[in-house]
């Protein structure tokens, strides 16, 4: 496949400059560069030597040619790294779109993949991390004890860098077989005394940055074609390779093949990983290439990101690999005539996180033999309002757990949303207080489907100590209304509550009676008052 690479070359007045391979493909030999563009607030426009753009650059890669050309970087070789070799001119003998179709195979085939952190991170804790590894064999949940002490004082850790939060970087790092990271700061440790409060939302915090570099690394082996169980036996010892020892060999060390696995999905996993980038359209453009077949449309810069997902949903390869299912269906945000029209996914004009952006609808591989179709139940249907009232919940908790298949519901529910409890916000505010209390209201139901009746008799369900819910009686009635509709839409549909706002702005929870009986749903505010009971379709 034909690609551009380039390497570093000095002049002899002794500066450095850009020199591009006339002639380059996939088969080279060449190292391949990940890293983060940086904020819009901090990026700065640069001219660097030998290329015909402007590039753009963070604070900590001001100096780039120099940082490049370190012997643990590139030295004097050929690479590819996207500022230098996307050409988006209009001499480009490479199509825009063939040029991002060919990112996948860029990062499958090189030689490794370098991985550039600009965050601090704390030069004490990784010593002392590679000191316990060097004196035999760790002891995992007691590291990890130690590891979230040590973080909950000194925030620089290398997990906390923004590399696992950036969505093209976790592509980069599913493709490569061989990752070097590259810690560009490291620092002395700085230990800060908080309260017991901040000290919690701050334990919180470290947990959710820690969950996401797990989770990549699972996706990772997953990519690879590890199954779950392996995966989770194979965790740890990724973990240390990337995050203390700075290097991993995917295939070598774990036996795996290069991905990705016929098996593996990778729109359901982007969403997942809840990562984001600057362009909508890139929540397309970088997931979609790995599906086997998607084509790049013409004028792709010139399309909004409901257009290029639709374009991408409705193309003939993927609809031949996946199949997909509203989550949010377009009958709940707008009024619509037609049922065909109503029951499409509805999609989120400007998403913030990929996360948001694939939150309103879910997909399954052709392959997998599961069936995520909605079932639909037209007519002979009322709705009524529910009771949002701390008395009303145990009705509400009633109709969920009549109604829910919580195998199915886990695995559709946002990761960021506040359903799984792991969200923690400042509980001196009352919506982060509620939504914790909901959390903690709802869970004993998905756990008392998977635990015996005297396992869930045996164990506290309930935060202690740190969350004052004795506040709840004072909080007014309609806030805790509108806090209760936010998570009940969460839990409903499976998304974040971001997306709930959005849903909540255009629709009502309401209770459904059915001939099966009666349960939680939610209905577009103005259809409700304008539609009979024989034109309305529950979808399930």
């Amino acid at each position: 496949m034909e690609i551009y690479l380039v390497r570093i070359c000095e002049r002899p007045g002794g500066s450095l400059y850009i020199d591009r391979k006339p002639h380059a493909t996939t088969d080279d030999d060449y190292i391949a560069i990940s890293h983060v563009w940086g904020t819009p607030d901090t990026v700065q426009e640069s001219t660097v030597d030998g290329v015909k753009w402007k590039v753009s650059l963070s604070p900590e890669k001001q100096d780039i040619l120099s940082l490049l050309r370190r012997g643990s970087i590139c030295g004097d070789g050929w690479f590819w790294m996207d500022l230098f070799c996307i050409d988006q001119t209009e001499s480009s003998s490479i199509s825009i779109p063939d040029q991002l179709m060919a990112i996948p195979s860029i990062y499958k085939s090189s030689r490794c993949v370098k991985v550039l952190l600009e965050s601090p991170v704390c030069k004490q804790w990784q010593e002392a991390a590679i000191r316990a590894f060097e004196q035999g064999p760790i002891n995992e949940e007691g590291f990890q004890e130690e590891e979230l002490a040590h973080g909950s004082s000194c925030p620089h850790l290398l997990f906390a860098d923004p590399w696992f939060e950036r969505l093209w970087t976790r592509q980069e790092g599913l493709y490569a077989r061989v990752l070097d990271f590259i810690v560009l700061k490291p620092v002395s440790c700085e230990r800060h005394r908080r309260d017991s409060t901040s000290a919690w939302i701050a334990h919180g915090t470290l947990l959710a940055h820690r969950f996401r570099a797990e989770t990549f690394l699972l996706d990772k082996l997953a990519y690879h074609g590890l199954q779950p169980s392996t995966a989770m036996g194979s965790l740890f010892s990724i973990y240390f390779d990337v995050v203390y020892r700075h290097h991993v060999n995917i295939t070598l060390a774990y036996d795996c093949e290069p991905g990705p696995d016929p098996k593996y999905n990778p729109i359901m996993e982007a969403w997942r990983s809840q990562r984001c980038t600057t362009k909508p359209r890139d929540y397309i453009l970088a997931v979609f290439p790995d599906v086997d077949g998607y084509k790049v449309p013409v004028g792709v810069r010139n399309m909004s990101f409901p257009e290029l997902l639709l374009n991408a949903i409705r193309q003939s390869a993927v609809c031949a690999n996946f199949q997909v299912a509203p989550k949010v269906p377009r009958g709940i945000m707008c009024s619509s005539g037609k049922g065909t029209e109503s029951v499409l996914p509805w999609l989120i004009d400007k998403p913030s996180n990929i996360g948001e952006a694939y939150d309103t609808f879910t997909t399954d591989t052709a392959s997998s033999g599961a069936e995520i179709r909605n079932w639909v139940i037209p007519g002979n249907i009322e709705l009524e309002d529910i009771d949002a009232t701390e008395p009303g919940l145990d009705m509400l908790k009633d109709d969920w757990k009549r109604t829910v298949n919580i195998d199915r519901h886990v695995v559709l529910v946002s990761p960021s949303g506040p359903c799984t409890g792991t969200t923690r916000r400042d509980v001196s505010d009352a919506a982060g207080l509620l939504q914790q209390h909901f959390a903690q209201e709802f869970m004993h139901i998905a756990a008392s489907q998977f635990l015996p009746r005297e396992r869930m008799q045996a164990r506290e369900l309930r935060t202690e100590g740190v969350l004052p819910f004795h506040r709840i009686t004072d909080i007014p009635e309609e806030v805790f209304a509108r806090e209760l509709k936010r998570f009940l839409i969460c839990l409903i549909c499976g998304i974040s509550l971001t997306t709930a706002d959005m849903v909540q702005e255009a629709a009502d929870v309401v209770r459904v009676s059915t001939p099966h009986g009666p349960l939680l749903g939610i209905v577009h505010r103005a259809t409700r008052l304008t539609a009979v009971r024989d034109q309305l379709i529950l979808l399930t």
